[in-house]
């Protein structure tokens, strides 16, 4: 992690080096009036203040003095210029790297570096571009904790930031300057920006300063709000592999937190997206079967159904309370979802979205980082570890915001949000629901049944007939013992599979039900008269 470190009035306390200055200067002859009327004529030509340019002023406009006289002085008072640090930032440095490596100036004059890598690599970013504040800091006895020292006489810092940041890097920046964070957190996006403000006055955020991540009085403060930034931050993030569940993710790592996804698969979804699209993003992916306890709530859901056989609000239930039950065992922060407000009628209402959390035992550990925004804060950010302002306001079911962001992210390859649960198809949910009606008591396999073949009902019985060669395999393999299969064996065509959801012996009329059907969906055998059969059980 990179902290940048402004260097006057954030480590430096400047006012009462100049007031001491101009003391030292009042000794030898130099009012105030005159060391201020020179030193403001500097910054007005100069912006930065330049010691000998006001030296020259002095004596342009008082000539007993001699410049010799005046650096002497000004050299006297950077020999001393330690204590005009501010007595919290040794400790704090001290408490980061207790090394002292050795001082070594770059030819440009631009930069000091020292010959240490750190873990956590610390810069000082200073507004000043001449020889007096490079001998400022040199001579303040801190460079040898700093990484690079840059000087810039941009007053934004842009110039100077863009020498140490890539334009989407994390790092962390203080400064007491407001203009300057601000202008600086436009340009670095992705800058966590801390205002310090020493003054006496109170260090709130006002509202107008949204940008301003957090503001503290001194860097005792400053340390905690590090102690945050820095703590091993794990979300569980509900992984679908959809476009909304990548970006959750791509959010919550641009908070320099671990993401760790969890997706689950049933009888009537699976898999497969999440655990492609989680490779590609190099997520670490934890695959839940929750195929038994799926169907006993498709067969009762507490909150009802969607337009077809579909119970969301149970199935999302569920899949959170397993979600805080490895939440809980693997240590996880908080379990997040790529949730959109408003985005799916049924579950995505804020009352629901609410019924959701409560009910799975979540409540404050849930966060949707896409609507975040427009939801209740989450303990999370309340405790620091996630930044609100940085979580996003999206509602509604457009997709042109996510899009937009798939670019910025240069997210090329993400599916359709149709989804991939059975249950939603609605032909496939009057299949389920007639087949609940007759035999509520159905498990796995006759939930496989479903998805392959041509069906038929006579009276309790189930006909299904395959329609290639590949459901026919299939067919055949998910037949149980006391189930029938039939095919032709002087023509080509499908295997039928007749199951009797019935304790008595399946009727010959239904059997030869299932021969009229096994011989018409033969394009060969169709209408033929010698057509002969093969009637089996497994």
């Amino acid at each position: 992690m990179k902290i940048i470190f402004d260097f006057d009035h954030t480590l430096f306390r400047t006012k009462d080096f100049y007031r001491t200055l101009q003391t030292d200067f009042k000794k030898i002859g130099i009012d105030k009036k005159l060391f201020l009327q020179t030193y403001k004529e500097t910054k007005i030509r100069h912006i930065v203040y330049k010691p000998f340019q006001q030296f020259r002023l002095i004596i342009k406009k008082n000539p007993g003095f001699t410049l010799k006289e005046l650096k002497n002085l000004l050299e006297n008072a950077l020999n001393q210029v330690d204590r005009f640090l501010y007595p919290d930032v040794i400790p704090f440095l001290k408490k980061i790297h207790l090394i002292k490596p050795s001082f070594k100036t770059e030819k440009a004059g631009q930069c000091f570096n020292s010959n240490k890598n750190f873990d956590v690599d610390l810069f000082i970013l200073s507004f000043g571009g001449d020889k007096f504040q490079k001998q400022k800091i040199k001579k303040s006895g801190i460079v040898d904790y700093f990484k690079k020292i840059i000087l810039t006489t941009d007053i934004t810092k842009i110039d100077g930031m863009k020498k140490i940041l890539k334009k989407q890097e994390r790092a962390i920046f203080i400064d007491d300057n407001l203009h300057s964070l601000l202008k600086i957190k436009k340009y670095f996006p992705n800058l966590i920006i801390v205002r310090i403000n020493r003054t006496k006055r109170k260090c709130a955020q006002e509202p107008s300063n949204k940008e301003i991540d957090y503001c503290v009085k001194n860097l005792k403060e400053f340390n905690k709000i590090l102690q945050i930034i820095n703590k091993n931050k794990k979300a569980l993030v509900l992984f679908s592999g959809g476009l909304d569940s990548i970006l959750a993710v791509k959010i919550l790592q641009a908070q320099n937190i671990k993401i760790t996804g969890i997706t689950f698969k049933s009888y009537f979804f699976n898999s497969n997206q999440a655990e492609k699209t989680a490779k590609n993003l190099r997520v670490k992916l934890k695959i839940v079967d929750i195929s038994k306890e799926h169907l006993k709530i498709v067969k009762s859901p507490k909150y009802g159904y969607g337009k077809a056989m579909n119970p969301c609000i149970d199935c999302r239930i569920l899949m959170l309370k397993k979600a805080k039950e490895y939440m809980k065992k693997e240590k996880f922060d908080f379990v997040a979802t790529g949730e959109v407000l408003g985005q799916r009628p049924m579950t995505q209402n804020k009352k629901t979205l609410e019924l959701i959390e409560k009910k799975s035992g979540l409540t404050g550990y849930l966060l949707r980082p896409l609507s975040a925004k427009l939801l209740k804060p989450t303990i999370p950010e309340k405790k620091g570890l996630i930044n609100r302002k940085e979580l996003l306001d999206i509602s509604g079911r457009s997709r042109k915001r996510q899009i937009v962001l798939a670019k910025k992210w240069k997210i090329k390859e993400y599916p359709s949000p149709a989804g991939g649960c059975l249950l939603t198809d609605l032909e496939f949910g009057k299949r389920l629901k007639k087949l609940l009606k007759i035999y509520p008591q159905c498990q796995g396999n006759d939930i496989e049944l479903l998805k392959t073949g041509r069906h038929f009902w006579d009276g309790k019985a189930k006909i299904i007939v395959g329609r290639d060669d590949k459901e026919n395999k299939k067919i055949k393999k998910l037949a149980r013992s006391k189930d029938i299969l039939i095919e032709m064996k002087n023509y080509p065509g499908p295997l039928t599979l007749v199951r009797y959801y019935a304790k008595t012996k399946i009727p010959k009329t239904t059997l030869e039900k299932a021969k009229k059907l096994t011989q018409h969906y033969s394009t060969k055998a169709r209408n033929k008269k010698n057509v002969e059969f093969k009637i089996y059980s497994k």
